[in-house]
């Protein structure tokens, strides 16, 4: 991934996020070595996205984003063997993530990837919804790698 990339990669982002983060906070991503950006490019556009952060024996998944009009093909699946794959080359055994309750798609993928609920942290994520901003709760998945 270069930085040529990061106006597509904040864009993308903002579509699933509220707030959704800045090329700048992209760009620090890059810059860390615990981090890997992962992502599917086609045609030079930025279908999807994941940024896996490794730390010695941990990986969590930090975002996870198909481009809106490339949903439903595989594409999440894709990103989350390759997040997985990172997370092995770094020497991860396991696996963490967190998903807004409202994203059934996100949550069927995760679960039939093998990944566990562990907790959940009550109104996490922010949602905008016919113009009142509310919250809504993420869940805590993990999985063991190894």
């Amino acid at each position: 991934m270069t930085r040529k990339y990061l106006a597509q990669l904040a864009e993308i982002h903002a579509s699933a996020f509220l707030p959704g983060w800045s090329a700048e906070t992209f760009a620090a991503h890059m810059e860390l070595a615990s981090d890997d950006i992962i992502d599917i490019l086609a045609g030079g556009e930025v279908r999807g996205l994941a940024i896996v952060r490794t730390a010695i024996d941990q990986a969590e998944i930090l975002t996870l984003i198909v481009a809106p009009g490339h949903k439903r093909q595989g594409l999440g699946r894709a990103l989350l063997h390759r997040a997985e794959a990172r997370a092995l080359e770094r020497g991860a055994d396991i696996m963490f993530l967190e998903v807004a309750a409202d994203n059934p798609a996100a949550i069927s993928l995760y679960q039939n990837a093998g990944y566990h609920q562990y907790g959940s942290r009550p109104r996490y994520y922010r949602r905008k919804v016919n113009g009142i901003v509310g919250r809504i709760d993420a869940i805590l998945f993990k999985k063991q790698l190894t």
